[in-house]
């Protein structure tokens, strides 16, 4: 397919989201999100072409957005494209950007954009730990405020699976509960209806629900997943990662890759110093067949485990 056209739209009193994308001749593909409160008007679509981004290099050459894209967002989405391009040349090709308008990084508009920090939070040792830190004198976001986690049910747990992301989500507003943060939620069917390679693309969702609360939020968070050390000698490309995930940013949030700076027993010991009563409450797993538990025997679990003896 040679060109298809973005559009993004707001209903429910700013509770659903859609993202839905046209080819010429073919069926629209849409993608739906709801979130349990309003959320503001987005200045621009930053946000809705990072959950399409993956979708639009391997089906078509150029992707027309309707609405405006923020000048910063524009030059790095570019420069995304070529990194994973670079990475699997033959799986995705850069697609060109064709937005209504390319609103200036200086436009007053973004002046008006929230002080707080947002970031993805799933309740394991890897997003506990930047919960933590971002409540600390020693992190960027401690000087922007206040400071909550997003939950995003479709993401670990699939949107269908109703019951364990219940009990999921118990589990994790134990932890925010503790820490005094505010957990916020959304549902999205964006993993299910486009179908990309997940260990490619979670990244890209990630600052894509991010960027969904941009207009109270100044920082969106990713937690990493592995350290610089390790990044760096990796024989495989990770959807999130320290080289790729600042290219998420525009002028109406940045997305920052936290964490890299420690491994994971590091982060362990951490939490357990810090924060063990929130580490017992810990859901890392992903591989069990409860959603809401960790199976005790997968190499994430292992490895954690093995974490917690040293």
């Amino acid at each position: 397919m040679n060109m298809l056209a973005l559009e993004f739209d707001s209903s429910e009193g700013g509770k659903k989201q859609t993202l839905t994308l046209h080819g010429v001749g073919q069926k629209s593909v849409r993608v739906d999100m709801w979130s349990e409160t309003p959320l503001d008007d987005q200045i621009t679509m930053d946000g809705a072409l990072c959950g399409v981004i993956f979708y639009a290099m391997r089906h078509c050459r150029k992707l027309k957005v309707n609405g405006q894209l923020s000048e910063r967002f524009f030059r790095n989405i570019a420069q995304y494209q070529e990194a994973w391009h670079c990475h699997f040349p033959k799986l995705y090709q850069p697609v060109e950007i064709e937005p209504t308008k390319i609103l200036p990084s200086a436009d007053p508009v973004f002046r008006e954009v929230g002080k707080s920090s947002i970031q993805a939070f799933s309740g394991g040792i890897d997003s506990m730990f930047t919960l933590l830190r971002g409540r600390s004198a020693c992190s960027v976001e401690s000087s922007i405020g206040h400071h909550c986690g997003l939950i995003v049910h479709g993401f670990d747990v699939p949107a269908s699976n109703q019951s364990d992301f219940a009990k999921l989500r118990k589990r994790v507003e134990k932890i925010t509960d503790l820490a005094n943060v505010e957990l916020k939620v959304l549902r999205t069917s964006v993993r299910d209806t486009l179908k990309s390679d997940w260990n490619h693309s979670h990244g890209a969702a990630l600052a894509c629900v991010l960027q969904l609360q941009s207009r109270g939020a100044r920082l969106g968070m990713i937690p990493s997943s592995d350290p610089y050390n390790y990044v760096s000698f990796v024989p495989h490309a990770w959807g999130s990662s320290p080289a790729t995930d600042h290219l998420l940013s525009g002028d109406e949030m940045e997305i920052i890759h936290d964490g890299a700076g420690f491994s994971r027993p590091r982060k362990v010991a951490y939490l357990a110093e810090h924060f063990g009563d929130g580490l017992r409450l810990a859901q890392f797993c992903w591989q069990g067949k409860d959603r809401a538990a960790n199976c005790g025997q997968c190499d994430k679990c292992i490895q954690t485990l093995l974490a917690l003896r040293v």
